[in-house]
């Protein structure tokens, strides 16, 4: 068959076929590849000083510096961030100081959660990108965000190694240089240390160990093209001004009937359990039941945790979905919700009651200031709600998130653990608790480190002889490298307690929990040099104990 009776009878065939259009990447200036790089080197430092140094001092140190070189890449010059943007920057900023203060490691991660979102509000308003209008667009914001700052990872990337800035292409080539060497440079490395026993000890000197380093360097390359990504993305890509589509809202007569149904079930639920509720006001168990004080505090806490989820779900997507007049909710609407919201604030206060009344009989501890601080954020989201259905320009979400941010800094700084190490010790020292528990005092980290030691000295010997088996087993969890230590170790072994630099590993894991700790360690050993040997058979009791218990 002949080509071109072919091509006649199907001239589409003849037709070049267009290439799938290649994606632009972004026009890098110079300002970009300096913020590159001072990218890539405050990732590196937070990878090996935050990460690394188990998130304390250099994790803070290295926050302030990424959130900085962020700050400084996307601020633009006569650019107003608004009240509330400014009000999550100095929020993210001040949240990084948690690591350094405490142990905790529920109050670090949601004060990491915290930062990231409230930093990314601030630098979208940096970019001039500002919070959506609506009770969603802060949400919204942080969500579309995350999202553009994965989607956008391949083509950030790649704009460092095509671009027409001829200082950019040298850059990126020089880099590029730098990545494929990168393989070949660590089995030259590799085969010169195990050739020569000096460049090794230089290498061991300069880098330390060898998988640290390659690990460290591993996560950096992890980490480094979303935060690119990030900066490139909110700095580069156009402001999208699409929203959550508008709706006619939902008929007043079906929320009406909604709320209704739960607040007659809250009514009879109301009265009929009123001496139950109030009789935790009194301090004392109702009378006729059969229960501890464990389960009364314990029972009204989750019903209340049930409750709270479902009325917040309710009254907010109420306040979501409902038909307005002039931003107004209907007076049917606004008076259910009246009585929905302001029955879970009775029962949030009845739920803290019971829990200081747990508290006042078995002590504090972490998970109970927890559930307070956690009580604390469900009353002021309510009330936030119910200032809202009279009030339409107030927004729920902002004020709640802040609110709790506000909290977790406080909880953080403030040290929770440290505040149940000191409460349960004055107490059992003024007489209120009978005894203590020396147990969780160790399990407290550093925080109990302290009181620990002041218990040594107790004139209960029981107690004393608890303390010593714990702050052994402390000592040999937290504070020792080697094992052998604790069972044979010659007074010079203790020389690393003295507070110089030797105490602690580096000024990376350093933190104010951590330096009280060494430095009662350190008071301790002064009078008692072999304290670990002296108190060997302790030790093992404590050990049994806690075994015995599923502590290890």
């Amino acid at each position: 068959m002949d080509s071109n009776h072919v091509s006649a009878e199907n001239p589409a065939l003849n037709t070049p076929q267009p290439y799938a259009v290649r994606r632009q990447p972004y026009d890098l200036t110079g300002a970009d590849l300096r913020f590159a790089l001072a990218l890539l080197a405050g990732t590196a430092l937070a990878v090996c000083a935050g990460i690394w140094g188990s998130f304390q001092a250099g994790f803070t140190a290295s926050f302030v510096v990424l959130f900085l070189t962020f700050s400084v890449y996307l601020g633009r010059r006569g650019s107003r961030p608004g009240a509330f943007a400014c009000v999550c920057g100095a929020l993210a900023f001040s949240l990084s100081t948690v690591f350094v203060c405490t142990s905790g490691t529920l109050v670090r991660f949601l004060a990491l959660c915290a930062e990231c979102a409230f930093s990314v509000v601030w630098f979208a308003a940096l970019a001039g990108k500002p919070i959506p209008p609506g009770e969603l667009g802060l949400a919204s914001c942080v969500l579309r965000h995350a999202a553009q700052t994965l989607a956008k990872t391949p083509k950030s990337v790649s704009s460092l190694f095509r671009g027409s800035n001829p200082r950019v292409k040298k850059a990126s080539k020089a880099l590029l240089g730098v990545v494929c060497a990168l393989p070949i440079l660590c089995v030259v490395a590799a085969l010169l240390i195990r050739s020569d026993a000096a460049f090794e000890g230089l290498i061991q000197r300069m880098f330390g160990d060898a998988g640290r380093v390659a690990g460290q360097t591993a996560v950096t390359l992890c980490l480094f093209p979303p935060l690119l990504s990030l900066g490139f993305s909110v700095k580069k890509e156009p402001l999208n001004e699409s929203a959550f589509g508008k709706h006619k809202g939902v008929d007043t007569g079906f929320l009406a009937a909604f709320l209704g149904l739960l607040d007659v079930c809250y009514a009879a639920y109301l009265f009929s359990q009123l001496a139950y509720f109030f009789s935790a006001f009194s301090g004392i168990l109702p009378e006729g039941f059969a229960f501890t004080y464990a389960d009364y505090a314990r029972r009204g806490f989750f019903e209340l945790c049930g409750i709270a989820a479902v009325n917040l779900a309710a009254l907010y997507g109420m306040l979501l979905l409902s038909r307005k007049t002039d931003g107004k909710l209907p007076l049917v609407l606004r008076a259910l919700g009246t009585f929905t919201d302001l029955f879970t604030l009775v029962l949030i206060c009845t739920a803290a009651a019971k829990l200081a009344l747990y508290i006042r009989q078995f002590g504090m501890t972490v998970q109970r200031l927890n559930a307070a601080a956690a009580m604390l954020c469900m009353a002021a989201t309510f009330l936030v709600l119910l200032v809202r259905f009279f009030a339409p320009r107030v927004r729920v979400l902002p004020v709640a998130a802040v609110t709790a941010a506000v909290l977790i800094l406080v909880l953080g700084v403030g040290n929770v653990h440290a505040f149940c190490a000191r409460y349960n010790y004055e107490a059992y020292a003024t007489g209120s608790l009978e005894t203590i528990d020396t147990a969780y005092l160790r399990r407290l980290g550093d925080e109990g480190i302290p009181y620990l030691v002041r218990l040594t000295k107790d004139q209960n010997p029981g107690i004393r002889k608890n303390a010593c088996g714990q702050l052994c087993l402390a000592i040999e969890e937290r504070y020792d490298g080697e094992t052998e230590y604790v069972t044979a170790a010659p007074r010079t072994d203790w020389e690393y307690l003295i507070p110089d630099s030797k105490k602690i590993a580096s000024p990376a894991a350093w933190s104010i929990p951590r330096a009280r700790a060494y430095a009662a360690l350190d008071a301790l050993l002064v009078d008692e040099p072999d304290f670990t040997r002296d108190h060997a058979e302790e030790r093992q009791t404590a050990w049994e104990n806690d075994w015995a218990y599923g502590m290890f």
